[in-house]
């Protein structure tokens, strides 16, 4: 997308929000849209996407097409709290990948490691990744929310074998 063409979709081009959850969109390429979605090819116009994990959209066009994750050859893992979701598509990274790194070690190298890809040119994250961008962003948010479950963990761990009865009053 142009910058023009983007700076037209942000300002007031009619893909402000979803249609149905009302969440601000993010522009993203139609040929992104056409190369995850099956059956018929989505019309020829700017699309923005839907993050909004409950809402059933993930594309929505500015004549009103709306594009369902049902009719998806992927599931975007912004749209699935499975540990199974995708976070890297090109290279089939999943939530519980970086998890089980980070719950073995506490850190992982898959950002690493997809970087190198990445640099290497072996991406294709335009047509591979819903957001039609690359994933090292979402991989990292994944990182960061797992830590901080992890440290939520243990402090709740920690408050519950602490001596001194947490929770009870003295007398």
């Amino acid at each position: 997308m142009t910058e023009s063409s983007c700076a037209a979709l942000c300002a007031g081009g009619g893909l402000r929000q979803c249609p149905v959850c009302g969440v601000r969109g993010e522009s993203v390429e139609r040929l992104t849209v056409a190369a995850l979605t099956s059956g018929v090819v989505p019309p020829d116009q700017r699309y923005a996407l839907c993050r909004q994990t409950d809402c059933e959209v993930v594309y929505f066009g500015e004549d009103g097409t709306v594009i369902s994750g049902r009719r998806l050859n992927v599931v975007p893992g912004f749209k699935s709290r499975s540990p199974e979701a995708l976070v890297c598509y090109c290279f089939q990274h999943r939530r519980a990948d970086l998890e089980a790194e980070l719950a073995g070690s506490g850190t992982t190298t898959i950002p690493d490691r997809i970087a190198a890809e990445v640099k290497a040119g072996n991406c294709a994250c335009e047509v591979r990744n819903p957001s039609g961008r690359c994933c090292l962003g979402d991989v990292q948010e994944v990182i960061q929310k797992a830590r901080a479950l992890r440290g939520s963990r243990s402090e709740q761990k920690e408050q519950q074998t602490l001596p001194g009865q947490i929770g009870t009053r003295p007398g």
